[in-house]
């Protein structure tokens, strides 16, 4: 019952998403010129309407379920009000939030998702170089005033029309519109545009670097050493561990998340390399690193018998069930093994 609820969840959000794309899509092609079209978009306006309500039943039953205001359900209320007592400007771009939110677990979103990660902790580094980026923008900018006002009045008569200049000077565009035109206003121009390089350079390099740690922390290597420390593989010869090492799959869950539901289908088993998960039972059980789970529901073809969720960040390696399979025939005491923690726990 519990796994036929969060798959019904889990659908509902996905047609959630597949509506806001299409109603995106939707303002995208209506504010084009398509005049010889109107029959066509006509049909459009009624999506539009009817899209809306639904978005609005949608975010009844989100407050419902979650019981409270937060930052998406603001946003989604804010496209609402507009949508339904104001009408003065199409914010259906914003929902875009709400997408990301509901795809963010996607291969394709995922790196995204992590990126938005890497921004919220290197927030103070950024913000750092910004105040360092703004700081060399309005000295150079302040000097180039001082050179060219006399000469160029209308575009260096004040403060914040050469800081237009120098925005674009340091961010390296150049438009052409506004350039010095005395030596000395050269001179200073070309050192601004060398400077420009290095400075908008800095965030970009703290922003990478973080983003490929990150990665890197996400889709970490499994190791020999990793394998050998798990107490199932202990007893394989280096031939099987080598092989075992390429069909393990590296997984990172952030803390309480639901490494599967009780009544999902059984494809993988797991071994905790690091961190804490609990199997949710009457008497909740802790697994530490070292342990396996899952391999039940692939010996005897069973639906999950329990949730398991992470206490803490948890490195998994997940066998699927035709590699497993596969190391049974190769391996019968791999398979042994398994065999007698099963007996145990029936014991």
């Amino acid at each position: 019952m519990e796994s036929t609820k969060n798959k019904s969840r889990a659908l509902f959000e996905k047609c959630i998403g597949a509506l806001i794309f299409l109603n995106i899509l939707h303002q995208i092609v209506s504010s084009m010129d398509l005049m010889e079209y109107q029959n066509i978009l006509a049909y459009g306006d009624l999506f539009y309407q009817v899209s809306m309500v639904i978005f609005l039943g949608e975010l009844i039953y989100r407050f419902f379920i979650e019981k409270q205001l937060g930052f998406l359900n603001t946003v989604d209320s804010l496209v609402l009000i507009n949508f339904y007592f104001i009408g003065i400007l199409d914010l259906r771009i914003f929902r875009l939030f709400r997408f990301f939110d509901i795809f963010s677990r996607t291969r394709i979103l995922l790196p995204s998702n992590t990126l938005f990660k890497t921004i919220h902790v290197q927030r103070h580094s950024l913000l750092g170089s910004l105040f360092l980026v703004l700081s060399v923008l309005l000295l150079f900018s302040t000097i180039m005033y001082f050179v060219e006002r006399e000469a160029q009045p209308d575009k260096f008569g004040s403060i914040p029309l050469a800081i237009w200049w120098g925005m674009e000077t340091l961010t390296t565009v150049g438009y052409g519109d506004v350039h010095p035109i005395t030596p000395l206003g050269k001179v200073l121009g070309t050192l601004t545009m060398l400077l420009g390089i290095g400075m908008f350079a800095l965030p970009a390099a703290i922003l990478g670097s973080a983003y490929y740690e990150e990665m890197q922390k996400r889709n970490f290597l499994v190791t020999f050493e990793a394998i050998l420390e798990v107490p199932l593989f202990e007893e394989l010869p280096i031939k099987a561990l080598s092989k075992i090492n390429e069909k393990l799959d590296a997984v990172l869950l952030p803390p309480n998340e639901a490494v599967f539901e009780k009544g999902e289908e059984a494809d993988s088993m797991y071994i905790i390399e690091s961190g804490r998960a609990r199997v949710e039972l009457e008497n909740p059980i802790v697994l530490e690193p070292g342990d396996y789970f899952g391999e039940m529901g692939l010996i005897n073809n069973n639906p999950r018998n329990a949730t398991i969720t992470t206490l803490e960040e948890v490195k998994l390696l997940q066998l699927k069930k035709e590699d497993l399979e596969e190391l049974f025939d190769e391996h019968p005491v791999l398979f042994q093994a398994i065999e007698a923690k099963l007996d145990a726990i029936n014991s």
